[in-house]
């Protein structure tokens, strides 16, 4: 029998497929269970599962932020070389007078200009080389954050630390509910919502959006007795 939420399901097994290499493996083995135990409950619920996936993500932030630091100093300009490298030379040329104005590559091939400038067959090479790229720049990161061990694990404290400040920003909207039971539901609701960023299929909690609800329930909670002064 398929599960009722098979498709949230299936999110949450390709989710970890993508886990960033130097993953913890007990971290890894931790997500595949859940996966496991809540595929084949067919009582499990959706919100049992976007809690499996906060969980995880939850947990795997600090890695993911890790690795994307070590790889990410140079990787714009390696991936320029590498599309380069595999263009046809006159196609080469026209693309390197692009990017050479400062023309970030994954925004140029997303444009409107790369859609009416090139013909569909240029526009095939260049994608394909992209996905080459791609592969490659993936092998050459993993080499260098296992190179960099020490460094990798000082910035997964780093990170580690940042997500728990994150974390405590929401607790501390979700704890101006307990203030008035009026609200309380409401800002309940939305702590849950922004908590939901920590998933792995989410993008990550937003600083600004936190404090935003922080600064507008504090006004909301607490009006009346800034006039009453």
């Amino acid at each position: 029998m398929t599960h009722p939420h098979k498709s949230f399901l299936d999110e949450f097994a390709i989710s970890i497929n993508k886990l960033v290499p130097l993953t913890p493996p007990e971290l890894i083995e931790e997500a595949k269970k859940l996966h496991a135990e809540l595929s084949e409950d067919e009582n499990s619920t959706e919100k049992q599962i976007h809690q499996a996936l906060t969980l995880i993500g939850r947990k795997e932030f600090p890695y993911r932020k890790a690795y994307n630091e070590i790889c990410a100093s140079d990787e714009e300009q390696r991936l320029q070389e590498l599309v380069l490298d595999r263009l046809d030379e006159g196609l080469a040329e026209r693309v390197r007078k692009i990017i050479e104005l400062g023309v970030i590559f994954d925004e140029y091939v997303k444009s409107t200009f790369f859609e009416d400038d090139l013909s569909g067959e240029e526009r095939y090479q260049i994608e394909q080389a992209v996905l080459l790229a791609d592969e490659v720049l993936d092998s050459q990161c993993d080499d260098r954050a296992k190179k960099r061990q020490d460094s990798f694990k000082d910035l997964v404290a780093k990170w580690t630390k940042e997500a728990n400040r994150i974390q405590a920003m929401i607790d501390r909207l979700r704890a101006l509910g307990e203030e008035d039971p009026q609200w309380s539901g409401e800002i309940n609701s939305i702590a849950s919502r922004l908590e939901e960023g920590w998933s792995i299929v989410e993008r990550d909690p937003d600083e600004d959006e936190i404090m935003k609800e922080i600064e507008y329930w504090n006004t909301v909670l607490h009006e009346g007795e800034e006039e009453g002064v």
